[in-house]
């Protein structure tokens, strides 16, 4: 684990709205073809950014973004286009499975306690950078203070 400040970060992103699970793979595959038809593929940073608890948000009103971090600001599809607010974030780099991630999510109260991060009350981020997708691993990213 590292701490590392994200600064104030450009994105287009595809948002889905309903229960986290199988449904975000299926807006990550297509948010990826869409990528691909403009061109951005190649050395992305692509994020995923549960933005609703579902312990207090009815999982049927929970939004899940897939966002690609770029300046480009014209496209030859339309897609949503923000910027992310800067911040601290406690950096997890693992291998990219769906077993070690959902252990990972099983086991964060544990983490949080055992490397004593003050976590604030905003949205984990699950960043697949190139660099690390192409050699098995993806990170998940904690707001701390």
């Amino acid at each position: 684990m590292k701490i590392e400040h994200l600064p104030a970060t450009k994105v287009v992103y595809f948002r889905r709205v309903g229960t986290y699970g199988v449904e975000n793979m299926v807006l990550m595959q297509s948010f990826k073809q869409w990528i691909k038809t403009e061109g951005l593929f190649q050395g992305s940073t692509i994020l995923g950014i549960a933005l609703d608890n579902p312990q207090i948000i009815h999982a049927k009103n929970c939004r899940y973004d897939v966002c690609l971090i770029t300046d480009k600001t014209s496209f030859k599809n339309s897609v949503q286009q923000r910027t992310l607010t800067a911040g601290n974030y406690a950096v997890f780099k693992l291998a990219h499975t769906e077993k070690v991630i959902n252990e990972f999510y099983t086991n964060i109260t544990k983490t949080i306690n055992k490397d004593q991060l003050k976590v604030l009350n905003r949205p984990i981020i699950e960043r697949y950078q190139q660099k690390f997708i192409d050699n098995g691993y993806c990170e998940i990213l904690i707001p701390v203070k």
